[in-house]
């Protein structure tokens, strides 16, 4: 038996413009959770909304940059993502420097003529990356929680400025 076939349903191209503005309406109006309690609920909530406003920024800059795509917010955005990269290669550089400090305590181990010396020295060199890892964690999630607000704040003013523009020259 072979299974019966439908048809399918074409889909009519829509323009840019009237995307970009369903998908920020639909972003709008998305539902605002309510905070759960405990930490791996809190945890996937704020990861949530870091997707929605990463979604909504994204989708902003698709409408700005298709309705204005002017020189200088070329130049803001290059400028914004180079500033990104530089703190993402300090936050690396610190990453290695710690692995090389871990590295070189961890060639004192030998030099540990007891059991309770090479334990101490085992725990405090998992302790050492321990932090190492934390703080690179952090620093990185620090880095993408700053951006992302400091991007919408952004983009948020760069639309209003081009919705001014487009009601002053209408007008």
């Amino acid at each position: 038996m072979t299974p019966p076939t439908t048809t399918p349903v074409s889909i009519l191209p829509a323009p840019l413009a009237a995307f970009v503005q369903s998908a920020l309406t639909a972003t709008e109006q998305a539902p605002v959770a309510a905070t759960p309690v405990g930490a791996p609920l809190r945890r996937s909530a704020l990861v949530g909304e870091l997707a929605t406003r990463s979604t909504a920024n994204a989708v902003g800059t698709a409408q700005l940059l298709s309705e204005n795509p002017d020189s200088d917010t070329i130049g803001e955005l290059y400028a914004m993502q180079g500033a990104f990269v530089k703190q993402l290669w300090k936050i690396d550089q610190d990453w290695r420097a710690g692995l090389l400090r871990i590295y070189e305590n961890s060639l004192l181990l030998h030099k540990a003529n007891t059991v309770s010396k090479v334990i101490e020295q085992d725990c405090n060199l998992f302790g050492q990356y321990g932090d190492l890892v934390t703080n690179t964690v952090t620093s990185v999630a620090t880095l993408i929680d700053n951006s992302t607000v400091g991007y919408s704040y952004w983009l948020s003013k760069k639309i209003q400025a081009a919705h001014a523009a487009k009601v002053a020259a209408a007008a």
